[in-house]
């Protein structure tokens, strides 16, 4: 192969989740601080800008915070007609205050809610993004995603053809200073696209049965012995 092909993804945090860590530093938690705010729009303006002056489409994940923000939706609208940018959703970005709102919980962890919880949660978010843009997206993900959720949004919102489906180098084994949430789930997965099994995530599906009808590619490439004592970044 002599072709060098790139996917590069931007994702308007508008309220990242790691930002609810500065409670542990001793300050107030505002999830609705215009300063943090803008300095998330202001990130994902100088991601956009950077790809398309080097020439790169890119695809922009839609978070749930960000689809309440009327100049993200613009500029995704904007380099979608522009530049050709796919828009995609994102089930990472739930901690906003309409979630926290609507749901009751502080929990912001797709694979850690019920069934019943995750069904909800999806069809919120994805019709969500149909108002903002007159179309479902062909491209989903989260630092993890369960089969059965695969399964649901496959079968709900057909349009879904790939999902960022694990996050394996943040693995119990690999990533030993990560948070609780990690262990219910992780211990390595693929590394590399694969079309996950309708049983199993992190399974490759073997046969026609299995295929869960989407390709499902790792989140993040990085370094994976700094990986050991950080996030490798």
């Amino acid at each position: 192969m002599s072709d060098f092909i790139v996917n590069i993804i931007h994702r308007p945090e508008m309220v990242p989740e790691y930002s609810a860590t500065v409670t542990g530093h001793g300050k107030k938690e505002d999830i609705g601080d215009k300063k943090l705010l803008t300095e998330s729009l202001d990130i994902f303006k100088t991601q956009q800008h950077l790809a398309h002056v080097n020439g790169l489409k890119v695809t922009i994940q839609m978070t749930y915070a960000s689809l309440f923000n009327a100049e993200a939706v613009q500029i995704a609208k904007e380099d979608h007609e522009k530049y050709g940018d796919e828009i995609a959703l994102s089930l990472l970005g739930l901690p906003c205050e309409q979630f926290r709102e609507k749901y009751k919980t502080k929990d912001f962890c797709i694979w850690m809610f019920s069934m019943e919880d995750k069904k909800a949660i999806v069809n919120d978010v994805f019709e969500k993004f149909h108002d903002a843009f007159g179309f479902y997206p062909e491209s989903t993900g989260s630092y993890y995603m369960d089969a059965e959720l695969i399964n649901y949004i496959k079968e709900t919102y057909p349009s879904v053809k790939c999902a960022v489906a694990t996050c394996w180098e943040e693995g119990p084994k690999a990533y030993h200073t990560c948070n609780n949430s990690w262990y219910t789930f992780m211990d390595g997965g693929p590394w590399a696209p694969w079309i996950p099994s309708k049983q199993n995530t992190h399974a490759p599906a073997a046969n026609a049965a299995e295929d869960s009808g989407i390709v499902a590619i790792p989140h993040l490439s990085r370094d994976l012995m700094a990986c050991y004592d950080g996030n490798g970044s």
